[in-house]
């Protein structure tokens, strides 16, 4: 679907001033990295509708506030068939992605998944769960790597696996190398 800028104008400016109030690791520069890494997959994956994934990305962080952003999405002037499936790619979380989801979502999922799976994004969440979310240091850890086998088991494209292939590659290799330094006397 082609859209105009003024509607994506409308949805950049919703979405920044949601991500103005969170906190560093998921804030305005999040969101165009997510942005960013969604095109990228989007320029992989077949008929991808890039209205979708581009609005989608800028709205993935909302999986908490969904009410918040259905109201925003349907006071678009956009097809209510656009509208559903906006919102379809805005509640996409590990629990909810699925084969039988749209590509688009899938897209903006595994763009999410990168922030959290690529060497970079295992740094932030680290740093984001001692920081942000006030967990200790063993629990900060812990969760990180939760996370990451979560989001990598449901990664959903093909070109978001290629391009995590190298980080999976160091990232397995420093928990491996981590949990070797704890067993140390």
């Amino acid at each position: 679907m082609k859209c105009n800028d003024k509607i994506m104008d409308e949805i950049i400016k919703f979405a920044k001033k949601f991500y103005e109030q969170l906190d560093f690791a998921h804030n305005f520069e999040h969101g165009k990295r997510v942005v960013r890494n969604a095109r990228r997959i989007m320029d992989k994956e077949e008929n991808a509708d890039e209205f979708l994934v581009e609005a989608g990305a800028w709205l993935h962080q909302f999986h908490d506030n969904l009410e918040e952003v259905k109201e925003f999405i349907d006071s678009l002037n956009l097809e209510q068939d656009i509208k559903n499936k906006l919102y379809e790619i805005a509640k996409c979380r590990p629990s909810k992605i699925t084969e039988e989801s749209l590509l688009e979502a899938k897209i903006v999922y595994d763009a999410d998944a990168i922030e959290v799976l690529s060497a970079y994004g295992m740094i932030r969440e680290i740093i984001c769960n001692v920081k942000a979310r006030d967990k200790n240091w063993e629990n900060a850890i812990k969760d990180t790597m939760e996370v990451q086998k979560r989001f990598r088991e449901k990664l959903m494209t093909n070109a978001a696996k290629e391009m995590l292939e190298k980080d999976f590659v160091i990232i397995d290799e420093f928990w491996k190398s981590y949990e070797n330094w704890l067993k140390l006397d």
